[in-house]
């Protein structure tokens, strides 16, 4: 039977088909005869991709086309920065992630990247903590091609647009936010986490606790696309105002300029086990 039955206000129906496509995830994650610690690409299979898929079909409004790809996915955003600064090598050494949310209907911008660490339980803190690197700069990029599209937009405005980083290490999925501060710094932060445990009997007690997790995840992104909207609609009034004027403002693409940087596996692997990520405690 479906969830949606009966139900006739449209916000709770689309409610009903996310949480629909959550326990049809979860039901097939339990019930899967594969072992999970076997490869990260049964960890994504089960426990990472149909989760990150059901966030991006939850995010309707704005026309936003939001959509989620995965598996060795070229990241953009990583890619015109660096050719915009002149450091792009060649198409053999661009940014791979291993999931994406793409907004189709906004530009193309991708708001979500997704790095996975191996299989679940995999210990390598290697592995773990140049993937948390490595995502952290990719976010950086996502960032700045939102402020290079809308530049016109005011600081203010750009505040609040968040971009986002999932990390799938050891036994959790993390959730992880960047955004700009006004003081030119990045506020890089963990939103929230989810502890996998793969177990048939522990699938009851997880059930509420993951639900938990991607209704956060959902509406942060949908949150984030408000306000990528709000300063699409900023830059667009501000544009028009400027046109035929010679007094042009100081624009987001000169303010917001986080380092980017492409981290090579094999060149800064070295020292990374020592490395974080360290773990603030909660804030608003």
């Amino acid at each position: 039977m479906q969830l949606t039955s009966g139900v006739e206000d449209g916000e709770d129906e689309e409610a009903f088909d996310f949480l629909e496509d959550i326990f049809r995830a979860t039901y097939k994650a339990y019930s899967s005869h594969q072992d999970i610690g076997s490869s990260e690409a049964v960890f994504n299979q089960l426990f990472v991709y149909p989760y990150l898929e059901a966030v991006a079909r939850s995010v309707k409004d704005h026309k936003c086309k939001a959509d989620f790809i995965h598996g060795e996915v070229y990241l953009d955003s990583m890619t015109k920065q660096l050719k915009s600064l002149g450091c792009y090598i060649n198409d053999k050494f661009q940014y791979k992630a291993d999931g994406l949310i793409k907004l189709y209907g906004i530009k193309k911008l991708e708001i979500l990247l997704l790095e996975t660490s191996g299989p679940l339980n995999n210990a390598d803190k290697v592995k773990i903590n140049f993937d948390h690197h490595k995502g952290t700069f990719g976010s950086l990029a996502l960032l700045k091609c939102i402020a290079d599209e809308f530049s016109f937009a005011s600081v203010e405005k750009f505040k609040k647009v968040k971009v986002f980083f999932v990390h799938a290490a050891e036994s959790q999925i993390q959730l992880w936010s960047i955004r700009f501060e006004p003081e030119g710094i990045f506020d890089f932060w963990r939103e929230t986490f989810f502890d996998i445990k793969p177990d048939f009997e522990d699938k009851l007690d997880a059930l509420p606790r993951l639900i938990s997790f991607c209704w956060t995840m959902k509406s942060l992104v949908q949150e984030a696309v408000d306000n990528i909207v709000a300063l699409r609609e900023e830059h667009n009034i501000k544009m028009a105002k400027y046109r035929y004027s010679s007094d042009i403002p100081v624009l987001l693409y000169d303010i917001i300029n986080p380092i980017i940087l492409k981290l090579t596996k094999e060149e800064d692997s070295i020292g990374m086990a020592e490395l974080g990520p360290f773990y603030s405690p909660p804030h608003d």
